[in-house]
Formats: structure tokens, sequence, C-alpha cells
């Protein structure tokens, strides 16, 4: 378990001091609701979202509208309840173990920051508990960020900045500038990456969403490998020449622009930016999906301050002196290494992808 998940862990048993945690591994859930209730109806796509991405956990969902069985069912359990734990519950309640969880938002919470403790180990994981392919280490983040950031498609923003930056007065003018800019094309990564995977965990597609995110990482890195061995450029994903064209009109307003407005073309460059590099950042999101969002957003971070620290370090390096035309001619005589780095981290994860739903 990851230091992160402790931490979590920690706190989630505080927080539940007064009822026992464990739930066995092999009891069935009961998720006890009414049609046309309206906290109910919120919290039943919570439920079958967490039964989609956590099929290992069966949960029953009782229909109170079911007829006289489901009624004495549910009487059954909510009498125990009141007699084990002194709680008097209302629809929509879920019995999970020795948890009594009542009302949509208190389900949402359960949901997400405990019940995957509570879970049975899904078929992906080690006999030790260890996930041996959905488990992202920081390291393993950290990597994929920074080859991520020294993709094609984003060395060639990087040309085109340079050749802004140069013709910046000052070196305090050349970080503020960079600083912002820099911002905005983070902001927009991890809005993009957060947004994804909130959505997919929220909608129970994350098995479907693992497949599609190894198959365009698999498909999009072996084109990238070829793009390398070949040397065919055409091969390797781009950003289209519309694209560059905007891209390079709002870079050269750069070296006159407010912050603000410095920001704001971080944002736009990014938003044309994303679908040219998003082949590694796919995979990753397709590692994360299906997990708890709480886990999930600090490897997003840390992914992209990852996939910024290149442009990071770059525009420090020209500040303090670096000749933008020399970083620009070590780029083009570095491209076919970056193409073939960044293809085998595509067609690893995809593979990685592929392996844990399919295998």
């Amino acid at each position: 378990m990851t230091p992160v998940r402790t931490v979590h862990l920690l706190v989630i048993l505080l927080l539940a001091a007064a009822v026992p945690l464990a739930a066995a591994a092999d009891e069935a859930w009961t998720f006890a609701y009414r049609p046309g209730c309206g906290d109910c109806d919120r919290a039943l796509p919570l439920v079958q979202a967490y039964m989609a991405n956590h099929t290992e956990q069966p949960v029953e969902l009782l229909d109170l509208n079911g007829g006289q069985e489901a009624l004495k069912r549910y009487t059954n359990l909510s009498q125990e309840a009141n007699r084990t734990a002194g709680i008097r519950t209302h629809v929509p309640a879920l019995f999970a173990g020795e948890h009594i969880v009542v009302g949509s938002k208190e389900i949402r919470v359960f949901l997400e920051e405990t019940a995957p403790y509570l879970t049975p180990a899904p078929r992906n994981t080690t006999a030790n508990g260890t996930a041996d392919a959905t488990a992202l280490t920081p390291l393993a983040v950290a990597t994929a960020g920074l080859v991520d950031g020294i993709n094609p498609c984003a060395f060639a923003v990087l040309a085109l900045l340079l050749g802004a930056l140069a013709v910046a007065e000052t070196r305090r003018r050349v970080l503020t500038i960079g600083a912002a800019y820099t911002l905005g094309v983070f902001v927009v990564y991890l809005a993009a990456g957060f947004g994804i995977t909130a959505v997919v965990g929220a909608t129970g597609l994350a098995p479907a969403f693992r497949l599609l995110a190894g198959a365009v990482a698999l498909v999009v890195g072996c084109a990238v490998l070829a793009a390398a061995v070949l040397e065919r450029r055409e091969l390797a994903p781009a950003i289209t020449a519309r694209g560059r064209e905007r891209i390079a009109v709002w870079l050269e307003r750069a070296p006159t622009a407010g912050i603000a407005a410095a920001l704001a073309l971080g944002i736009g460059v990014g938003l044309v930016e994303l679908p040219c590099t998003g082949g590694i950042y796919l995979a990753v999101l397709g590692l994360l999906a299906g997990g708890a969002l709480a886990d999930a957003v600090p490897l997003l971070v840390l992914y992209n301050l990852f996939f910024v620290l290149p442009l990071v370090l770059i525009i420090g390096a020209v500040a303090f002196g670096l000749s933008p035309s020399s970083v620009d001619e070590w780029r083009g005589e570095r491209r076919r290494l970056v193409l073939g780095v960044s293809g085998l981290v595509m067609v690893a994860l995809g593979a990685v992808l592929l392996a844990a739903e399919l295998l």
C-alpha cells in the first residue's frame, strides 16, 4: 500500500471509530431504495456506478416497490441496524456488512472514501493484495508525465514559444511571462484529467474506458514507433497546420502580454495541444479510472507537474542566458529519440491496460 493510501485509510478509521469497519469479503451488500423518492433517485446511479467498477463486491438492489417480500427484507435489515448500531434507517439506505449508510450524500462519501478499502481484492491483484496492473506508483506517474512533456507535439509548441521569448526585453519578463504561460497549460491538463476521471468513475464506464484508452495508446504508440524507426514524420501525431498557425499568432503576443494574457495564452495553447499529446495521458487516466477519486487527484497533480517540468527548465535556462536557437537545435537533433521513447511508453501502457481488462 502506498503512503497516500495508508494515510487515507487511517483517517477513515478515525472517522468511523464508532462503527466496526470490516464487512465479510464475500458478504453481499444491500441497497434499499424506492423509485420516485428524490434522494433514492440520486443515490441509485452512485451505487450502480460502484457496482460496475467493483464487480468483485456483490450488491443487492432492493426495490421497496417490489412487493411484500422486499418490504419484509428491508424491515429485518432496519431492525437489525437499530438493534446493533442504534441507527434508525430510511431510504435510501446501504447496508454494507456492519456499515449502515443513510442518505444520498452520505452514500456518495462512503462509496468514494471508505468502500474501496472494504471490498475483496479484484481479479487484477496479486496474492499479497497489491495491484499488478492498475496500481500506479508516484515514480511511474512522474516518469510518464515527464516523457509526455518532451513528446514531439509539446516540443513543436516549445519551438514557437522559444521564438517568442527570444524578443522579450528582460530576464524578469521572460520568467514572468513563461511562468504564467506554463500555469495556463498546467491548469488545462489537470482540469481535463480530473474531469475525465470523475465522469468515468461516476458513470460506471471505467472498464470500457480502460479498454478504449489501452487500444488508443497501443495504436498511437505503434504509429509513433514506426515514425521513429522509419523516419517518417507523417506517421506520428502532430498538431494540425491550422492549430500551429493559431498557436504561432498567440505566442507572437507573448512578449508584450500581461500576466493574465500570458495565462490565457497557456490555456488556449493547452486546449489546442491536448489532443495531440493525449496518448500517454489517456493511458494513465485509464489506469486511474474506477478507483477512489481522492487517490487519483494527487497522482494527477504529480503527472502534470512533471509534464510542465521541461517547459519550466527551458524557460529558466533561456532567462539566464541560454540561446533559444541552441535549445531549438538540440530539440531537432533528438526528435527521433524522443519519438522512440514516447512510442515505447505508450505501447507499454496500452498493453498493461488491455492485459488488465482482458486476461
